[in-house]
């Protein structure tokens, strides 16, 4: 017996929509299809503090789709979730009552922590986490998410409020470039640190697990840029590597020559940035990426 359910994340970069079969017996699930809208809600709240009238009817087309879609493959469940630019968003409450009433979607804001626990659930589903300690590092728009799991437990999250879009508009607002990342970063190193030096002193990580589509563009780019395989994990070498041959080029080559998204394109270097950061906070040499993340999780919820 299958069911067939929908997960979608707003994110501060994209609304995405994952639909998949569930079957429960394994249980195991068959990815249908993916969806992605380009909706960058953190562009809005963090300048502004809201979601702006233009991208609330962006939004709202959205979700029409989305409903639409829903209906017509035959899901029979669906789980929407928000997350950083959401959470904060001044209009939060109009951004759902709207959502709701145009598409029948009904939107759940989830904390940094919730986040952090369907991330770490979507893991577990895809790895072997067993008498390993792991560190898991999602690079959002809005923040990111560290999470540390011995074996299959979850064992500490935290959400830090260091996302890519919110780094750029950061850098925006007081006339950067990328090439001064390291001031922004600079300011969130101590709470970051904190949080690794309390979970991994006095007992390493094995290796660092990285999700979200910043994760697998870097795995893609180390084929891409450094001709290397597999795509599944990085080591912060190879990390390095690529950070200083995209740092070379500039946004619009990485959309001509990489063939990025130009809403990768903007924040990929910063995304590196954040998760070489992490590696060498945490003496960690090695990351996998499992190419699951928050939808897959979602998905797993609903079981």
């Amino acid at each position: 017996m299958s069911r067939r359910i929908s997960a979608i994340d707003i994110g501060s970069n994209a609304i995405r929509m994952m639909i998949a079969d569930i079957h429960e017996q394994a249980p195991y699930l068959h990815i249908v299809k993916k969806y992605r809208a380009a909706v960058r809600l953190g562009h809005d709240v963090f300048t502004q503090g809201v979601i702006t009238p233009a991208s609330l009817e962006i939004a709202k087309a959205t979700f029409q789709r989305y409903a639409l879609t829903n209906r017509e493959l035959g899901v029979t469940k669906c789980r929407a979730v928000a997350t950083s630019a959401s959470r904060e968003a001044k209009n939060q409450k109009e951004f759902v009552d709207l959502i709701f009433k145009t598409s029948g979607i009904k939107i759940e804001v989830i904390d940094g922590t919730e986040e952090g626990r369907l991330i770490h659930l979507a893991v577990r589903k895809e790895l072997d986490l067993d008498n390993k300690k792991s560190m898991l590092i999602d690079i959002g728009g809005g923040s990111v998410e560290v999470t540390f799991s011995q074996g299959p437990k979850m064992i500490a999250t935290k959400s830090f409020p260091m996302g890519t879009v919110r780094i750029l508009e950061n850098l925006a607002k007081r006339n950067l470039t990328e090439n001064h990342m390291n001031i922004i970063m600079g300011e969130f190193i101590g709470a970051l640190g904190e949080h690794i030096y309390k979970n991994c002193d006095h007992d390493p990580v094995d290796f660092a697990i990285g999700t979200g589509g910043n994760l697998e563009c870097l795995g893609q780019l180390k084929g891409e840029l450094l001709k290397k395989s597999p795509q599944t994990f990085l080591t912060l070498a190879e990390l390095t590597e690529i950070i200083d041959r995209l740092r070379s080029l500039k946004v619009k080559d990485r959309i001509e020559k990489l063939h990025l998204r130009p809403d990768r394109a903007d924040v990929i270097v910063p995304a590196a940035m954040l998760v070489q950061t992490i590696m060498r906070q945490a003496e960690t040499e090695k990351i996998l990426i499992p190419n699951v993340g928050l939808r897959d999780g979602l998905i797993w919820s609903m079981l």
